[in-house]
């Protein structure tokens, strides 16, 4: 990747998945530690980005919520991937009937906005993040299975696929070792730009109530309560949002960079 934003993105990705994966060790202080004599303090050198209005760390608090925004997008995105590859490979290369039921069904879903249907779908569940996880891929898999479909259709007619076919391959060996191989560029930029999509979709869930528990570090709940005290402690609200501008804006520069990169001009 040669482009600036590209190795902004990595950067940017990389400094997030440490942060989750070493929260722990990094999180100066537990993220549900209170100390009510510290409610809504300002920066200082214990507390460097201030607190809340329960004296918890808000630094902690976001460190600790990258854990929830990444793990709940790696999750849906893997789901939806693997469901979709599986549809979107079968529609393609069966087509027929098989292929017109998937068009319809993908198409009945495309209908409701993802956010939309994300919130219809929410309201009646309890929060929780199991529930956001599969509410966000119910929807998910549609884009992956649109996207391997276009690519199986393009791709079955090759040389390689005919021979295979010629040759009696088993239609999983054949879906998988010739058909996959040659679409995994699509889908690993469609994955990126899939992440910024799932986080950012959780954080609003999470904003409106609909989303993870209150009492989990999410960045989309500490938003929401950072809301009620805008004008005495605008620093609630500021540093988790930031966090999420950061984290769509890294998966979208690498999204961006992987397409320019895996473009067949650039081969």
């Amino acid at each position: 990747m040669k482009s600036l934003t590209s190795k902004i993105g990595i950067v940017i990705i990389a400094v997030l998945i440490i942060a989750a994966l070493f929260a722990p060790w990094i999180a100066p202080h537990s993220p549900g530690e209170y100390h009510l004599d510290k409610s809504f303090a300002g920066s200082s050198l214990e507390y460097p980005l201030g607190n809340d209005a329960d004296g918890r760390d808000i630094l902690s608090r976001i460190i600790y919520g990258t854990r929830v925004s990444l793990g709940i997008g790696l999750v849906v995105v893997s789901i939806s991937l693997v469901i979709g590859c599986i549809v979107g490979m079968a529609a393609g290369y069966s087509g027929g009937y098989l292929d017109k039921i998937f068009s319809f069904i993908s198409d009945v879903f495309l209908a409701f906005p993802g956010f939309l249907f994300a919130v219809a779908v929410a309201a009646f569940l309890e929060p929780s993040v199991i529930n956001v996880m599969i509410i966000l891929s119910i929807k998910g898999w549609v884009s992956f299975a649109r996207l391997v479909r276009g690519q199986t259709l393009a791709i079955k007619e090759r040389e390689f696929i005919v021979a295979g076919r010629a040759t009696g391959l088993k239609l999983p060996r054949l879906f998988f070792k010739h058909l996959f191989p040659n679409m995994v560029g699509p889908i690993v930029v469609n994955a990126s730009f899939g992440m910024a999509g799932v986080i950012m979709i959780e954080s609003s869930l999470s904003f409106l109530g609909l989303g993870v528990p209150v009492t989990t570090p999410s960045w989309g709940v500490m938003l929401d309560q950072g809301t009620k005290y805008l004008l005495i402690a605008p620093h609630l609200s500021i540093y988790p949002g930031i966090a999420i501008a950061l984290v769509v804006l890294g998966f979208n520069f690498l999204g961006d960079g992987l397409r320019d990169m895996l473009a067949p001009k650039n081969r």
